[in-house]
């Protein structure tokens, strides 16, 4: 099985040998008269992750790098955007979001051998800690322990007063959706020579994982010429 970590724009060159999800409980226990103690069901607290990130200074084959199929596979679809890059590239990634407070997507892809979606976990987060660990057994590469907590967008509301013509006022709240993600259309049909990840990035801002849309649409050949065809994205 083939993992794939995309933080932001940013394709983690190493996947990581194991992370942890974890689905923060908000349940709340109290004891009833009578009763004993019951458990009040409340919505799960936002989920957090965590795993160590290798970043080589060095391209290896194992890496999603040139030298590999896999970004053999990538440099087709996505041109230099995948090419070698060294860890600084990566910390000053983690570094802006950490000093700007901005948070980044998310997406973790697992595909079976024949490049077919398995399932895939695709979330907004912050980045909450990360850690610069330098070992000699890991020679130039570091190794970067990284904590992600789950980011729910909000933001204040504006409410508008209006009165009716008995003198009775009206209170209506006026939605605003956030600025972080953009709003996807439900089909898009592709033109010129756009690759699938082209497409996703152009029509989402990166929110939308192009194996996903593959998969979704009933396609296998990620490489194979798509202009015309129309995408259903959502």
């Amino acid at each position: 099985m083939a993992y794939y970590f995309f933080l932001g724009m940013t394709m983690l060159p190493v996947p990581p040998a194991k992370m942890s999800i974890k689905i923060k409980n908000k349940n709340k226990t109290i004891d009833l008269i009578n009763e004993g103690e019951v458990n009040i069901i409340k919505s799960a607290g936002l989920t957090e992750i965590s795993f160590d990130a290798r970043l080589p200074n060095a391209k290896y084959p194992f890496a999603n790098y040139d030298t590999s199929f896999a970004d053999s596979l990538s440099n087709k679809l996505m041109g230099s955007s995948f090419s070698f890059k060294k860890a600084d590239y990566f910390l000053d990634t983690f570094k802006s979001a950490k000093t700007t407070q901005t948070p980044m997507r998310l997406v973790i892809s697992r595909m079976n051998s024949q490049y077919r979606m398995l399932w895939d976990t695709n979330m907004l987060v912050t980045i909450e800690d990360y850690a610069v660990n330098e070992d000699f057994a890991d020679g130039f590469d570091l190794v970067v322990p990284l904590k992600l907590k789950q980011y729910k967008p909000y933001a204040t509301k504006e409410c508008e007063v209006t009165t009716d013509a008995d003198g009775k006022q009206h209170f209506k709240v006026k939605e605003t959706r956030p600025a972080t993600d953009r709003e996807t259309p439900a089909i898009y049909k592709i033109r010129n020579e756009q690759s699938m990840w082209e497409v996703c990035k152009g029509v989402s801002g990166g929110s939308l994982d192009w194996r996903t849309v593959l998969s979704s649409n009933g396609m296998s050949n990620p490489i194979g010429s798509m202009e015309g065809t129309v995408l259903h994205l959502g």
